[in-house]
Protein backbone atom coordinates (compact mmCIF):
# COMPACT_ATOMS: atom_id res chain seq x y z
CA UNK A 1 0.00 0.00 0.00
CA UNK A 2 2.77 2.51 0.92
CA UNK A 3 4.97 1.74 -2.18
CA UNK A 4 1.96 2.44 -4.30
CA UNK A 5 1.22 5.31 -2.69
CA UNK A 6 4.87 6.04 -3.50
CA UNK A 7 4.66 5.32 -6.72
CA UNK A 8 1.71 7.67 -7.50
CA UNK A 9 2.87 10.22 -5.30
CA UNK A 10 6.43 10.31 -7.15
CA UNK A 11 6.28 9.00 -10.54
CA UNK A 12 9.09 10.63 -11.85
CA UNK A 13 11.40 9.55 -8.97
CA UNK A 14 13.47 6.70 -9.88
CA UNK A 15 16.37 7.42 -7.50
CA UNK A 16 16.93 5.56 -4.06
CA UNK A 17 17.88 6.50 -0.71
CA UNK A 18 21.09 4.49 -1.29
CA UNK A 19 21.70 6.18 -4.36
CA UNK A 20 22.37 9.27 -2.75
CA UNK A 21 24.15 7.78 -0.12
CA UNK A 22 26.23 6.60 -2.94
CA UNK A 23 26.47 9.84 -4.17
CA UNK A 24 27.46 11.82 -1.07
CA UNK A 25 29.93 9.26 0.87
CA UNK A 26 30.78 9.76 4.12
CA UNK A 27 33.73 12.22 4.33
CA UNK A 28 35.88 10.62 6.31
CA UNK A 29 36.28 9.16 10.25
CA UNK A 30 35.98 11.81 12.36
CA UNK A 31 35.65 14.97 10.25
CA UNK A 32 34.10 17.74 11.49
CA UNK A 33 32.52 19.70 9.03
CA UNK A 34 30.31 22.68 9.89
CA UNK A 35 27.99 25.42 8.09
CA UNK A 36 26.32 28.82 7.94
CA UNK A 37 23.18 28.53 6.29
CA UNK A 38 21.20 31.49 6.03
CA UNK A 39 18.20 32.73 4.30
CA UNK A 40 18.69 35.00 1.14
CA UNK A 41 16.18 38.18 2.58
CA UNK A 42 18.54 40.61 1.42
CA UNK A 43 20.32 41.08 5.01
CA UNK A 44 22.97 39.36 6.74
CA UNK A 45 22.14 39.56 10.47
CA UNK A 46 25.56 40.67 12.67
CA UNK A 47 24.65 37.28 14.83
CA UNK A 48 24.87 35.63 11.24
CA UNK A 49 28.78 36.92 11.18
CA UNK A 50 29.35 36.04 14.77
CA UNK A 51 27.57 32.20 14.41
CA UNK A 52 29.91 31.90 10.81
CA UNK A 53 33.09 32.75 13.28
CA UNK A 54 32.59 29.89 15.59
CA UNK A 55 31.23 27.17 12.69
CA UNK A 56 34.69 28.36 11.04
CA UNK A 57 36.97 27.84 13.75
CA UNK A 58 35.51 24.80 15.21
CA UNK A 59 35.97 23.22 12.04
CA UNK A 60 39.42 24.94 10.89
CA UNK A 61 41.29 24.16 14.32
CA UNK A 62 39.98 20.97 13.99
CA UNK A 63 41.21 20.96 10.45
CA UNK A 64 37.70 20.04 8.87
CA UNK A 65 35.55 22.13 6.17
CA UNK A 66 33.86 25.25 6.76
CA UNK A 67 30.46 25.07 4.47
CA UNK A 68 28.18 28.21 3.27
CA UNK A 69 24.32 26.95 2.22
CA UNK A 70 22.24 29.03 0.85
CA UNK A 71 18.44 28.25 2.10
CA UNK A 72 16.07 29.63 -0.52
CA UNK A 73 13.05 28.03 0.04
CA UNK A 74 10.63 30.38 1.15
CA UNK A 75 10.48 32.45 -1.98
CA UNK A 76 7.65 35.02 -0.13
CA UNK A 77 10.88 36.41 1.83
CA UNK A 78 13.44 36.26 -0.43
CA UNK A 79 14.99 39.29 -1.86
CA UNK A 80 16.99 39.80 -5.62
CA UNK A 81 20.74 40.07 -5.14
CA UNK A 82 20.91 38.58 -1.62
CA UNK A 83 23.38 35.69 -2.42
CA UNK A 84 25.58 37.99 -3.66
CA UNK A 85 25.55 40.84 -0.34
CA UNK A 86 26.08 37.54 2.31
CA UNK A 87 29.52 36.40 -0.26
CA UNK A 88 30.75 39.83 -0.56
CA UNK A 89 30.26 39.99 3.44
CA UNK A 90 32.28 36.79 3.88
CA UNK A 91 34.75 37.55 0.87
CA UNK A 92 35.57 41.25 2.37
CA UNK A 93 35.47 39.94 5.83
CA UNK A 94 37.56 36.77 4.79
CA UNK A 95 35.83 34.18 6.29
CA UNK A 96 37.05 31.32 4.53
CA UNK A 97 34.87 28.65 2.86
CA UNK A 98 35.79 25.65 2.02
CA UNK A 99 32.68 24.69 0.70
CA UNK A 100 29.80 26.40 -0.56
CA UNK A 101 28.28 29.05 -2.26
CA UNK A 102 31.48 31.71 -2.79
CA UNK A 103 29.83 34.09 -4.89
CA UNK A 104 26.42 35.30 -6.83
CA UNK A 105 27.23 32.34 -9.50
CA UNK A 106 30.15 30.43 -8.13
CA UNK A 107 29.74 27.15 -5.50
CA UNK A 108 32.63 24.81 -4.82
CA UNK A 109 33.00 21.55 -3.72
CA UNK A 110 31.26 17.89 -4.11
CA UNK A 111 28.61 17.84 -1.88
CA UNK A 112 26.37 20.31 -3.73
CA UNK A 113 24.17 22.08 -5.33
CA UNK A 114 24.24 24.23 -1.91
CA UNK A 115 21.54 26.34 -3.21
CA UNK A 116 18.47 24.62 -1.63
CA UNK A 117 16.03 25.46 -4.46
CA UNK A 118 18.70 23.62 -6.91
CA UNK A 119 18.58 20.20 -4.70
CA UNK A 120 14.83 19.62 -5.04
CA UNK A 121 14.79 16.18 -6.46
CA UNK A 122 17.13 15.06 -3.73
CA UNK A 123 14.25 15.93 -1.42
CA UNK A 124 11.88 14.44 -3.64
CA UNK A 125 14.15 10.98 -3.41
CA UNK A 126 13.88 10.99 0.70
CA UNK A 127 10.12 11.75 0.65
CA UNK A 128 9.50 9.16 -1.18
CA UNK A 129 11.42 6.92 0.90
CA UNK A 130 9.06 8.16 3.81
CA UNK A 131 5.86 7.89 2.17
CA UNK A 132 7.45 4.30 1.14
CA UNK A 133 7.86 3.44 4.69
CA UNK A 134 4.40 4.74 5.88
CA UNK A 135 5.80 7.44 7.80
CA UNK A 136 4.60 10.44 5.14
CA UNK A 137 1.21 11.24 3.53
CA UNK A 138 -0.49 13.32 1.35
CA UNK A 139 -2.91 16.03 3.00
CA UNK A 140 -5.79 17.33 1.02
CA UNK A 141 -6.75 19.86 4.09
CA UNK A 142 -7.59 23.07 3.05
CA UNK A 143 -7.55 26.45 4.80
CA UNK A 144 -11.01 26.58 5.79
CA UNK A 145 -10.62 22.78 7.44
CA UNK A 146 -7.69 23.34 9.01
CA UNK A 147 -9.29 26.27 10.58
CA UNK A 148 -12.61 24.48 11.73
CA UNK A 149 -10.10 21.68 13.43
CA UNK A 150 -8.23 24.25 15.25
CA UNK A 151 -11.56 26.04 16.24
CA UNK A 152 -12.84 22.87 17.78
CA UNK A 153 -9.87 22.30 19.60
CA UNK A 154 -10.10 25.49 21.39
CA UNK A 155 -13.20 25.10 22.24
CA UNK A 156 -13.03 21.70 23.70
CA UNK A 157 -9.44 23.06 25.18
CA UNK A 158 -7.79 21.00 23.43
CA UNK A 159 -4.35 21.15 22.10
CA UNK A 160 -4.48 22.67 18.51
CA UNK A 161 -2.89 20.99 15.97
CA UNK A 162 -2.96 18.14 13.12
CA UNK A 163 -2.44 14.89 14.76
CA UNK A 164 -3.81 11.88 15.38
CA UNK A 165 -7.52 11.65 15.38
CA UNK A 166 -7.48 15.06 14.15
CA UNK A 167 -5.37 14.77 10.98
CA UNK A 168 -8.41 14.12 8.70
CA UNK A 169 -6.55 12.70 6.30
CA UNK A 170 -4.11 10.99 7.67
CA UNK A 171 -5.71 7.56 6.66
CA UNK A 172 -7.24 8.29 3.00
CA UNK A 173 -6.94 5.07 1.36
CA UNK A 174 -5.45 5.30 -2.27
CA UNK A 175 -8.41 4.93 -4.00
CA UNK A 176 -9.26 8.30 -2.68
CA UNK A 177 -5.58 10.20 -2.98
CA UNK A 178 -6.28 9.12 -6.73
CA UNK A 179 -9.62 10.81 -7.14
CA UNK A 180 -8.34 13.62 -5.08
CA UNK A 181 -4.94 14.11 -7.54
CA UNK A 182 -7.91 13.47 -10.35
CA UNK A 183 -9.59 16.34 -9.47
CA UNK A 184 -6.05 18.42 -9.40
CA UNK A 185 -6.81 19.34 -5.53
CA UNK A 186 -3.35 20.51 -4.20
CA UNK A 187 -1.87 19.02 -1.09
CA UNK A 188 1.25 18.99 0.81
CA UNK A 189 3.01 16.40 2.21
CA UNK A 190 2.95 15.51 5.76
CA UNK A 191 5.02 13.29 8.15
CA UNK A 192 3.14 10.79 10.05
CA UNK A 193 4.35 10.94 13.70
CA UNK A 194 4.08 7.35 15.23
CA UNK A 195 1.37 7.15 17.90
CA UNK A 196 3.84 5.78 19.95
CA UNK A 197 6.02 8.71 19.97
CA UNK A 198 7.62 9.51 23.36
CA UNK A 199 5.72 12.60 24.95
CA UNK A 200 9.63 13.83 26.07
CA UNK A 201 12.68 14.03 24.80
CA UNK A 202 16.12 14.56 25.95
CA UNK A 203 19.43 15.59 23.95
CA UNK A 204 22.81 17.07 24.90
CA UNK A 205 23.75 20.22 23.71
CA UNK A 206 27.06 21.41 23.49
CA UNK A 207 26.66 24.65 25.06
CA UNK A 208 23.30 24.33 26.54
CA UNK A 209 24.08 21.05 28.32
CA UNK A 210 20.83 18.40 28.41
CA UNK A 211 18.24 19.66 27.23
CA UNK A 212 15.12 17.98 27.68
CA UNK A 213 11.79 18.87 26.39
CA UNK A 214 8.13 18.29 24.90
CA UNK A 215 8.33 15.76 21.75
CA UNK A 216 6.58 16.82 18.59
CA UNK A 217 2.97 15.59 18.38
CA UNK A 218 2.15 17.34 15.00
CA UNK A 219 1.80 15.60 11.61
CA UNK A 220 4.38 18.70 10.39
CA UNK A 221 4.42 19.99 6.42
CA UNK A 222 7.70 18.28 4.50
CA UNK A 223 6.97 19.37 1.13
CA UNK A 224 4.47 22.65 0.13
CA UNK A 225 1.39 22.26 -2.60
CA UNK A 226 4.61 23.43 -5.41
CA UNK A 227 6.75 20.58 -4.00
CA UNK A 228 8.95 22.72 -2.35
CA UNK A 229 10.69 21.46 0.54
CA UNK A 230 9.79 23.37 4.78
CA UNK A 231 13.06 24.59 6.35
CA UNK A 232 12.29 21.27 8.69
CA UNK A 233 12.62 18.70 5.79
CA UNK A 234 15.74 20.48 3.85
CA UNK A 235 17.53 20.86 7.33
CA UNK A 236 17.56 17.18 8.13
CA UNK A 237 18.41 16.37 4.00
CA UNK A 238 21.04 18.62 3.53
CA UNK A 239 22.60 18.34 6.92
CA UNK A 240 23.12 14.57 6.47
CA UNK A 241 24.11 14.33 3.16
CA UNK A 242 26.78 17.12 3.09
CA UNK A 243 27.42 15.48 6.47
CA UNK A 244 27.48 18.28 8.66
CA UNK A 245 28.82 16.86 12.00
CA UNK A 246 28.30 19.91 14.23
CA UNK A 247 25.30 21.75 13.53
CA UNK A 248 25.81 25.46 15.19
CA UNK A 249 23.18 27.87 15.13
CA UNK A 250 20.92 30.06 16.96
CA UNK A 251 18.73 29.15 19.92
CA UNK A 252 15.82 30.28 18.67
CA UNK A 253 16.05 26.99 16.86
CA UNK A 254 16.14 24.95 20.38
CA UNK A 255 12.18 24.38 19.83
CA UNK A 256 12.56 22.66 16.98
CA UNK A 257 15.05 19.80 18.02
CA UNK A 258 11.97 17.39 18.55
CA UNK A 259 11.27 17.82 14.67
CA UNK A 260 14.41 17.82 13.77
CA UNK A 261 15.48 14.19 15.68
CA UNK A 262 12.16 12.73 14.37
CA UNK A 263 12.71 13.44 10.44
CA UNK A 264 16.52 11.73 11.13
CA UNK A 265 15.47 8.75 12.47
CA UNK A 266 13.21 8.29 10.31
CA UNK A 267 15.01 8.66 7.67
CA UNK A 268 17.28 6.64 8.61
CA UNK A 269 19.80 9.35 9.30
CA UNK A 270 22.31 9.51 12.52
CA UNK A 271 21.94 12.88 14.10
CA UNK A 272 24.82 15.21 14.06
CA UNK A 273 26.09 16.81 17.53
CA UNK A 274 24.22 20.44 18.35
CA UNK A 275 25.33 23.24 19.93
CA UNK A 276 22.55 26.48 20.44
CA UNK A 277 24.25 29.91 20.34
CA UNK A 278 22.91 32.63 22.62
CA UNK A 279 21.45 35.15 20.49
CA UNK A 280 23.53 38.98 20.48
CA UNK A 281 21.49 41.42 22.82
CA UNK A 282 21.38 45.14 23.23
CA UNK A 283 20.49 47.13 26.72
CA UNK A 284 17.73 49.20 26.14
CA UNK A 285 16.86 50.88 29.34
CA UNK A 286 16.06 48.39 31.90
CA UNK A 287 15.92 45.31 29.78
CA UNK A 288 17.35 43.42 26.83
CA UNK A 289 16.44 42.34 23.60
CA UNK A 290 17.53 40.93 20.63
CA UNK A 291 19.57 43.71 18.14
CA UNK A 292 16.61 44.74 15.28
CA UNK A 293 17.22 44.58 11.49
CA UNK A 294 14.04 47.50 11.90
CA UNK A 295 15.72 49.03 14.93
CA UNK A 296 19.78 48.96 15.14
CA UNK A 297 21.67 49.70 11.85
CA UNK A 298 24.91 47.93 13.32
CA UNK A 299 22.48 44.71 13.05
CA UNK A 300 23.33 44.72 9.81
CA UNK A 301 26.65 42.59 8.91
CA UNK A 302 27.03 45.53 5.43
CA UNK A 303 27.05 48.30 8.36
CA UNK A 304 30.76 47.82 9.38
CA UNK A 305 32.07 47.53 5.75
CA UNK A 306 30.68 50.72 4.76
CA UNK A 307 31.60 52.18 8.26
CA UNK A 308 35.05 51.03 7.28
CA UNK A 309 35.93 49.27 10.25
CA UNK A 310 39.04 47.26 10.17
CA UNK A 311 38.58 43.14 9.83
CA UNK A 312 40.61 42.45 12.10
CA UNK A 313 38.76 44.94 14.80
CA UNK A 314 35.22 43.16 13.91
CA UNK A 315 37.09 39.71 14.77
CA UNK A 316 38.80 40.88 18.43
CA UNK A 317 35.32 42.25 19.46
CA UNK A 318 33.10 39.49 18.18
CA UNK A 319 35.80 36.86 20.02
CA UNK A 320 34.89 38.95 22.84
CA UNK A 321 31.31 37.92 23.07
CA UNK A 322 32.28 34.18 21.42
CA UNK A 323 34.55 33.17 24.25
CA UNK A 324 34.72 34.69 27.83
CA UNK A 325 37.96 33.91 28.58
CA UNK A 326 39.30 35.71 24.71
CA UNK A 327 39.90 39.38 25.93
CA UNK A 328 42.35 38.32 28.58
CA UNK A 329 44.33 35.71 25.65
CA UNK A 330 43.90 38.99 23.41
CA UNK A 331 45.65 41.22 25.76
CA UNK A 332 48.34 38.58 26.87
CA UNK A 333 49.18 37.77 23.45
CA UNK A 334 49.06 41.22 21.25
CA UNK A 335 51.88 39.64 19.45
CA UNK A 336 50.08 36.64 18.15
CA UNK A 337 47.54 35.82 15.11
CA UNK A 338 44.34 35.89 16.95
CA UNK A 339 43.49 32.83 14.59
CA UNK A 340 45.63 31.20 17.15
CA UNK A 341 42.58 31.36 19.84
CA UNK A 342 40.92 28.20 20.51
CA UNK A 343 37.54 28.56 20.57
CA UNK A 344 35.70 26.46 23.42
CA UNK A 345 31.85 25.62 23.76
CA UNK A 346 31.96 25.61 27.81
CA UNK A 347 33.27 29.07 27.36
CA UNK A 348 29.64 30.39 25.92
CA UNK A 349 27.57 32.28 28.06
CA UNK A 350 24.24 30.68 27.92
CA UNK A 351 22.32 33.89 28.13
CA UNK A 352 22.85 36.27 25.05
CA UNK A 353 26.13 38.75 25.40
CA UNK A 354 25.49 42.44 25.33
CA UNK A 355 26.40 43.99 22.11
CA UNK A 356 28.36 47.26 22.31
CA UNK A 357 29.28 49.46 19.31
CA UNK A 358 31.08 52.04 21.94
CA UNK A 359 33.83 49.13 22.82
CA UNK A 360 33.71 48.17 19.16
CA UNK A 361 35.31 51.80 18.36
CA UNK A 362 37.75 51.95 21.18
CA UNK A 363 38.95 48.35 19.89
CA UNK A 364 39.00 49.94 16.31
CA UNK A 365 40.62 53.19 17.45
CA UNK A 366 43.14 50.81 19.01
CA UNK A 367 44.00 48.66 15.80
CA UNK A 368 44.06 52.05 13.40
CA UNK A 369 46.70 53.37 16.31
CA UNK A 370 48.70 50.22 15.62
CA UNK A 371 48.78 49.86 12.30
CA UNK A 372 51.50 51.12 10.18
CA UNK A 373 51.12 54.76 7.85
CA UNK A 374 51.28 52.72 5.22
CA UNK A 375 48.59 50.14 5.96
CA UNK A 376 46.45 53.05 7.43
CA UNK A 377 46.79 54.31 3.58
CA UNK A 378 45.79 51.72 1.88
CA UNK A 379 43.12 50.72 4.19
CA UNK A 380 41.88 54.14 3.80
CA UNK A 381 41.86 53.95 -0.04
CA UNK A 382 40.17 50.65 -0.30
CA UNK A 383 37.86 51.28 1.82
CA UNK A 384 37.32 55.03 0.29
CA UNK A 385 37.31 53.60 -3.29
CA UNK A 386 34.18 50.94 -2.70
CA UNK A 387 31.79 53.28 -0.24
CA UNK A 388 33.14 57.39 -1.42
CA UNK A 389 34.40 57.75 -4.49
CA UNK A 390 34.77 61.74 -4.36
CA UNK A 391 36.81 60.56 -0.69
CA UNK A 392 39.24 58.18 -2.55
CA UNK A 393 39.50 60.90 -5.83
CA UNK A 394 40.57 63.36 -2.83
CA UNK A 395 42.58 61.35 -1.34
CA UNK A 396 44.47 60.28 -4.39
CA UNK A 397 45.15 63.80 -5.79
CA UNK A 398 47.41 64.33 -2.86
CA UNK A 399 48.27 61.11 -0.90
CA UNK A 400 51.42 62.47 0.88
CA UNK A 401 48.75 65.16 2.46
CA UNK A 402 46.80 62.07 3.93
CA UNK A 403 50.71 60.41 4.70
CA UNK A 404 50.93 63.79 6.99
CA UNK A 405 47.63 63.35 8.76
CA UNK A 406 48.25 59.75 9.50
CA UNK A 407 51.90 60.33 10.85
CA UNK A 408 49.91 62.88 13.52
CA UNK A 409 48.49 58.62 14.74
CA UNK A 410 49.77 55.89 16.13
CA UNK A 411 52.39 55.22 18.76
CA UNK A 412 55.26 57.10 17.00
CA UNK A 413 53.32 60.60 16.47
CA UNK A 414 53.96 63.48 18.98
CA UNK A 415 51.22 62.90 21.16
CA UNK A 416 50.27 59.19 20.22
CA UNK A 417 46.74 60.11 19.37
CA UNK A 418 44.54 57.38 18.10
CA UNK A 419 41.41 59.52 16.84
CA UNK A 420 40.16 57.68 14.17
CA UNK A 421 37.15 54.78 14.94
CA UNK A 422 37.16 53.79 11.83
CA UNK A 423 38.45 54.57 7.97
CA UNK A 424 34.86 55.98 7.39
CA UNK A 425 34.98 58.96 9.69
CA UNK A 426 38.41 60.02 8.71
CA UNK A 427 36.85 63.29 7.11
CA UNK A 428 34.24 63.90 9.92
CA UNK A 429 38.02 63.72 11.79
CA UNK A 430 41.02 65.57 9.84
CA UNK A 431 38.31 67.24 7.21
CA UNK A 432 39.16 70.26 8.86
CA UNK A 433 42.78 69.84 7.04
CA UNK A 434 41.64 70.47 3.88
CA UNK A 435 40.23 74.14 2.74
CA UNK A 436 37.49 73.26 1.11
CA UNK A 437 36.06 71.14 3.93
CA UNK A 438 37.25 73.94 6.62
CA UNK A 439 35.83 76.94 4.62
CA UNK A 440 32.01 75.01 4.24
CA UNK A 441 31.88 73.40 7.64
CA UNK A 442 29.44 74.35 10.39
CA UNK A 443 30.93 77.32 12.46
CA UNK A 444 27.94 77.51 15.19
CA UNK A 445 30.18 75.77 18.08
CA UNK A 446 32.72 78.24 17.54
CA UNK A 447 30.03 81.07 16.93
CA UNK A 448 28.61 80.01 20.21
CA UNK A 449 31.86 79.71 22.28
CA UNK A 450 32.66 83.23 20.71
CA UNK A 451 29.44 85.10 22.07
CA UNK A 452 29.99 83.42 25.02
CA UNK A 453 33.56 84.37 25.65
CA UNK A 454 33.03 87.70 24.22
CA UNK A 455 34.59 89.13 21.00
CA UNK A 456 36.94 91.51 22.44
CA UNK A 457 38.65 88.89 24.14
CA UNK A 458 38.63 86.40 21.37
CA UNK A 459 40.01 89.34 19.32
CA UNK A 460 42.86 90.00 22.17
CA UNK A 461 43.75 86.20 21.70
CA UNK A 462 43.79 85.84 17.94
CA UNK A 463 46.06 88.60 17.22
CA UNK A 464 48.61 87.76 20.51
CA UNK A 465 48.58 84.28 18.21
CA UNK A 466 49.06 85.62 14.34
CA UNK A 467 52.32 87.23 16.84
CA UNK A 468 53.27 84.18 18.42
CA UNK A 469 53.40 82.10 15.21
CA UNK A 470 55.03 84.95 12.82
CA UNK A 471 57.81 84.99 15.30
CA UNK A 472 57.83 81.24 15.59
CA UNK A 473 57.82 80.97 11.87
CA UNK A 474 61.18 83.01 11.49
CA UNK A 475 63.06 81.69 13.80
CA UNK A 476 62.63 79.56 17.40
CA UNK A 477 61.70 80.77 20.15
CA UNK A 478 62.20 79.68 23.80
CA UNK A 479 58.56 81.17 24.68
CA UNK A 480 55.62 78.22 24.74
CA UNK A 481 51.98 78.81 24.12
CA UNK A 482 51.50 78.29 27.67
CA UNK A 483 54.18 81.52 28.37
CA UNK A 484 51.84 83.53 25.70
CA UNK A 485 48.69 82.32 27.78
CA UNK A 486 50.30 83.63 31.07
CA UNK A 487 51.19 86.60 29.40
CA UNK A 488 47.41 87.04 28.30
CA UNK A 489 46.06 86.32 31.83
CA UNK A 490 45.01 82.81 32.22
CA UNK A 491 46.36 80.24 34.32
CA UNK A 492 45.18 77.08 36.26
CA UNK A 493 41.66 76.24 36.85
CA UNK A 494 42.51 76.21 40.73
CA UNK A 495 43.94 79.49 40.94
CA UNK A 496 41.52 81.15 39.09
CA UNK A 497 38.91 79.94 41.49
CA UNK A 498 40.63 81.26 44.39
CA UNK A 499 41.16 84.75 42.81
CA UNK A 500 39.15 84.78 39.45
CA UNK A 501 39.83 88.96 39.60
CA UNK A 502 43.42 88.56 39.19
CA UNK A 503 42.96 86.56 36.02
CA UNK A 504 41.46 86.69 32.52
CA UNK A 505 40.25 82.82 32.61
CA UNK A 506 41.55 79.51 32.12
CA UNK A 507 44.13 77.86 30.21
CA UNK A 508 41.32 75.68 28.93
CA UNK A 509 39.69 78.87 27.60
CA UNK A 510 43.06 79.94 25.92
CA UNK A 511 43.56 76.51 23.87
CA UNK A 512 40.19 76.53 22.89
CA UNK A 513 40.52 79.66 20.94
CA UNK A 514 43.01 78.09 19.12
CA UNK A 515 41.10 75.18 17.99
CA UNK A 516 38.13 76.80 17.41
CA UNK A 517 40.35 79.05 14.80
CA UNK A 518 42.17 76.54 13.31
CA UNK A 519 39.35 73.97 12.94
CA UNK A 520 36.11 75.10 13.47
CA UNK A 521 36.10 72.53 16.72
CA UNK A 522 36.77 72.63 20.68
CA UNK A 523 38.75 69.90 20.40
CA UNK A 524 41.70 68.57 17.37
CA UNK A 525 45.30 67.03 17.23
CA UNK A 526 47.60 69.22 18.55
CA UNK A 527 48.50 72.52 17.25
CA UNK A 528 52.26 71.08 16.14
CA UNK A 529 50.63 68.40 14.24
CA UNK A 530 48.21 71.19 12.25
CA UNK A 531 51.66 73.17 12.01
CA UNK A 532 52.86 69.76 10.55
CA UNK A 533 50.42 69.07 8.22
CA UNK A 534 48.98 72.82 7.16
CA UNK A 535 52.13 74.64 7.77
CA UNK A 536 52.81 78.09 8.78
CA UNK A 537 51.20 80.36 6.42
CA UNK A 538 47.86 78.42 6.19
CA UNK A 539 47.75 78.80 10.05
CA UNK A 540 48.40 82.18 10.54
CA UNK A 541 45.79 82.83 7.47
CA UNK A 542 43.30 80.71 9.12
CA UNK A 543 43.75 82.44 12.51
CA UNK A 544 43.28 85.96 10.37
CA UNK A 545 40.09 84.57 8.94
CA UNK A 546 38.38 84.15 12.57
CA UNK A 547 39.33 88.32 13.29
CA UNK A 548 37.15 89.06 9.67
CA UNK A 549 34.15 87.56 10.67
CA UNK A 550 34.13 88.23 14.66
Amino acid sequence: MSQLLADLLFPNVTETRDDLLKKYPVRGKNVVCTRLAPSPTGFLHIGGVYTALINRKIATQNNGVFMLRIEDTDKKREVPGSRKIITNVFNELGIKIDEGVTSETEEIGAYGPYVQSNRVEIYHILAKYLVEKGLAYPCFATEEELNEIRKNQESNHITPGYYKEYAKYRNTSIDEVKSFLALGKPYVLRFRVSDSAPERIKINDLIKGELEMDNNQNDFVLLKTDGIPTYHFAHACDDYLMHTSHVIRGDEWVSSLPIHIQLFEALDFSLPTYAHVAPVMKQEGESRRKLSKRKDPESNAEFYLEKGYPTKALYVYLYTLINSNFEEWYLANKDKDIEEFEVKFENMGLSGPLYDLDKLNNISSEIIYETSLEDNVNNLLKWANSYNVSDYNRFQNDLDFVKKIFMTQGPNSRERRKDLRNYSSFMETFGFLYDDYFNQSDVSEAQNFIDSVGKDRVSLVVNAYINYFNELKIENTAKTLKDLAKELGYTDKKKFQKNPEAYIGIFTEFYQILNLALSHKLNCISVDDVIAVLGFDEVINRLKKVLEWI
